[in-house]
């Protein structure tokens, strides 16, 4: 009866019967495994480290994504100061030509002294100096904008894109463009010369709209502002080139081409304005469509979107 008891009493601390065996045995181990495509920091780590400095410079082969990173926040500051120095820059030029419309209205209703016409082309003179140094001034802001964008293409998507390509193409193709203008389009003797080299202009505008149109597609961004921009900087060319503008207005123009020239200057802001929009319009669908890919892919893992995409 002493040994009935005994069984049957209460166990021991840290003793266990043949029931609690059998519960523990029935509970099944679970592992918590990061997303699908995605290492866990510490094997990330190491795999890192594990890596040569020769595996590192390797270049990456056709297909291969890299990690998702967050991209830069420098690309949206870059664009809003690109877009302030080009909204200046249309104010610029509507005002050379509400200064020109207003000479040209001074000279029809009482004539224009020679005194007013000399202030009135030191006006124009202070003008063109300033709507050069800010175009000058823009080029390299664009430039920034454009490798800073590329790098972060890179890091929210994880395909290649060459940031040093990228923003070398733009100041490569307005080096062209300057070039073909001086020494063809300017030293042409008929039409056919000019518009020779006002094609080869073109064909230097296409050197960045291609460039960019890659890390448009790699970040899955609209394509049509930056066609826009493309075809309005055309238009803006011709117009500069062969009808005028503030800094191509020649002093020595008599007073009969001073209403032409004011419209011709109004349809050029007219341009810029049109073109600014559709230059900060393409950027920002770049820096949206960058942002979004690396929400995507740090969201739901590399190799699941790598499979979604084949």
């Amino acid at each position: 009866m002493e040994d009935l008891m005994v069984a049957d009493g209460p166990a021991h601390a840290g003793a266990s019967t043949p029931g609690k065996d059998d519960a523990r045995s029935s509970i099944t181990r679970t592992t918590i495994t990061p997303a699908p495509g995605s290492e866990a920091p510490a094997e990330a780590a190491t795999a890192e480290a594990k890596r040569s400095w020769l595996d590192r410079l390797r270049p990456a082969t056709h297909g291969e994504l890299a990690a998702a990173q967050e991209p830069y926040g420098a690309a949206s500051i870059l664009r809003f100061t690109m877009a302030t120095m080009l909204a200046i820059l249309c104010l610029l030029t509507v005002g050379g030509a509400i200064l020109m419309l207003l000479l040209w209205q001074q000279e029809r209703a009482s004539g224009v002294l020679t005194s007013q016409l000399d202030r009135t082309w030191d006006l124009f003179d202070m003008l063109r100096q300033i709507e050069r140094w800010l175009a000058l001034a823009t080029i390299p802001v664009a430039v920034a904008w454009i490798a800073v964008a590329t790098v972060n293409v890179r890091r929210g998507t994880g395909q290649r894109r060459s940031p040093i390509v990228a923003a070398l193409s733009l100041p490569f193709g307005l080096l062209g463009i300057w070039i073909v203008g001086s020494e063809i389009v300017a030293e042409a003797d008929d039409a056919l010369g000019e518009g020779a080299g006002f094609v080869l202009q073109a064909i230097f505008i296409a050197v960045p709209l291609i460039m960019l149109e890659r890390v448009t597609s790699a970040a899955e961004a609209k394509h049509r502002p930056l066609r826009v921009a493309a075809m309005i900087s055309v238009c803006f060319l011709a117009q500069l080139q062969f009808l005028g503008g503030l800094s191509t207005i020649d002093q020595t123009s008599g007073s009969d081409e001073w209403g032409r020239l004011g419209a011709y200057m109004v349809i050029g802001g007219l341009l810029q304005v049109l073109g600014a929009l559709a230059v900060n319009e393409a950027a920002r669908s770049i820096e949206d469509g960058t942002q979004h890919r690396y929400t995507l892919r740090n969201r739901f893992g590399e190799s699941l979107l790598a499979e979604a995409e084949r």
